[in-house]
């Protein structure tokens, strides 16, 4: 995290996963999409289907993510 940058929680929807390529995107309701990962605190990205809300912890960095948790199974 950047000097001065604060963390805060938005919700989104899986829209799309690659298992191969390691990324997972989900889109959030002012239309940005966020990218997370296998390594991504707070988630098993084995887990992850298409279609679950998750909960992100993000900072205005677009698509960084700080921690993630699944909301509901999809």
């Amino acid at each position: 995290m950047r000097m001065g940058e604060m963390p805060f929680f938005v919700e989104g929807q899986i829209v799309d996963f690659s298992i191969q390529y390691g990324v997972a995107y989900v889109k959030v309701q002012n239309g940005n999409v966020y990218n997370i990962h296998p390594n991504t605190p707070g988630i098993n990205f084995e887990k992850l289907r298409k279609g679950q809300i998750v909960r992100l912890e993000v900072t205005t960095r677009l698509t960084h993510v700080l921690s993630a948790c699944i909301v509901n199974k999809g």
